[in-house]
């Protein structure tokens, strides 16, 4: 017989006897207890609860916390009452760039400054 041929549904290849099967008897049903499941769905509603109860908890004792914080703030802020009061002050002469500047020979400052590093 070749492995790779698919062979008929209905062909059993070993050809061994069928024996008759006993029939097996159902278990009988036990009832079903449910004071465990119940212990522990309410075990974990009640540590639900206690998380959800903790946490509402923490939420308000930030938000009267970061409240108390800006009254705190603004008390500060709103309590110095010092006022600079800005007074006139007199500013000294200057010349102006345009008046200060003489542009005329580029050359003859340039021979100047050759001068005065020699000379140094």
């Amino acid at each position: 017989m070749d492995p790779n041929n698919n062979q008929p549904i209905n062909s059993n290849p070993l050809q061994q006897p069928v024996a008759p099967q006993p029939v097996a008897t159902p278990p009988p049903v036990q009832p079903v207890q449910s004071t465990p499941i119940e212990k522990r769905s309410d075990k974990k509603w009640l540590i639900l609860l206690l998380l959800l109860l903790l946490l509402v908890a923490g939420i308000i004792a930030y938000v009267l916390f970061a409240k108390n914080q800006m009254k705190n703030t603004q008390k500060a802020t709103t309590e110095n009452n010092s006022y600079i009061i800005p007074s006139p002050t007199i500013i000294p002469p200057t010349l102006a760039p345009e008046n200060d500047l003489e542009v005329s020979s580029p050359e003859a400052d340039l021979l100047e400054l050759d001068a005065d590093v020699k000379g140094l």
